[in-house]
């Protein structure tokens, strides 16, 4: 872009303001997903457990993302169970292959049966200091092995107080997406302020939020906007998913700790398989 981002993120606030949103709401199917994010927990026996408990709707996309070295026996174990599930990874390397120690390719995770992967997480963001422009190698590299990105952006305590919140999702978005061409990615929507602290964004604060992000892809990708699945996962648990479900541009949740017991995630699947509205 020849504008400067701050410039672009000028336009974008203003647009927003000045436009009936509602307007440009379009008529579009969009997918409903309940991913859980295992992060570093579970062992095998505990993943054969879970297995064993878990119900899913074949109303919402349900995917588990466990930690790498539990990936091929998941992927056995939803195969053993025959339901509706899908497999992703946590992170990805963005190179084919090399001299990386401890990473993951994208077609490692493919060969196990992976068809998503979680990008750009907070916590990667925080603990191995990824920036918007190695978050962006990532997406390009997980749709080159044939992945679906889940694409993880939001703000900080601090950049919440300072009324930084559409600078910085701007500046994400605009930079894990440049020179993306595609639609085949989900957006998670987690204020970094909302994770493990046990608060959460409340539905209609998150509802707004979400309701911008969509109008920064709008931006961006004209009417494939409409298209893009948007998910909220700052906290999500078995008692807030029912509120989140009922709201127009909240397609489903990434959940973390409350996804690691399995009558817990069933009652957040099951809260957005009777929210059918977002989808």
């Amino acid at each position: 872009m020849e504008q400067s981002i701050e410039s672009y993120i000028k336009n974008l606030v203003r647009d927003v303001i000045g436009q009936n949103l509602g307007g440009l709401e379009l008529q579009c199917d969009r997918q409903t997903y309940v991913i859980a994010n295992w992060k570093m927990n579970k062992d095998l026996n505990e993943t054969a457990e879970f297995f064993q408990k878990i119900n899913s709707s074949h109303d919402v996309s349900v995917v588990i993302c466990p930690p790498t070295q539990l990936l091929y026996p998941t992927q056995l174990f939803i195969k053993q169970s025959g339901k509706p599930i899908g497999l992703g990874g946590q992170n990805v390397h963005w190179a084919d292959k090399g001299a990386y120690t401890g990473e993951t390719s994208g077609s490692m995770l493919t060969d196990v049966g992976s068809e998503y992967v979680i990008i750009g997480h907070s916590e990667r963001r925080q603990y191995s200091f990824e920036d918007d422009e190695l978050v962006n190698k990532k997406v390009q590299q997980a749709l080159k092995s044939g992945l679906t990105p889940i694409i993880c952006i939001g703000e900080t305590l601090g950049q919440k107080s300072a009324m930084q919140t559409e600078q910085v999702l701007s500046k994400q978005i605009i930079g894990a997406l440049k020179d993306i061409d595609t639609a085949h990615f989900i957006l998670a929507y987690e204020p970094v302020w909302a994770i493990g602290t046990g608060q959460s964004a409340t539905a209609e604060l998150a509802q707004e939020t979400h309701a911008y992000i969509r109008s920064i892809l709008r931006q961006l990708m004209g009417q494939k906007a409409e298209g893009i699945s948007i998910l909220y996962g700052g906290s999500a648990n078995e008692r807030n998913a029912a509120e989140y479900s009922a709201m127009p541009d909240i397609d489903g949740v990434l959940v973390g700790g409350a996804s690691l017991n399995a009558h817990v995630f069933d009652v957040i699947i099951n809260a957005f398989a009777k929210g059918e509205q977002n989808s």
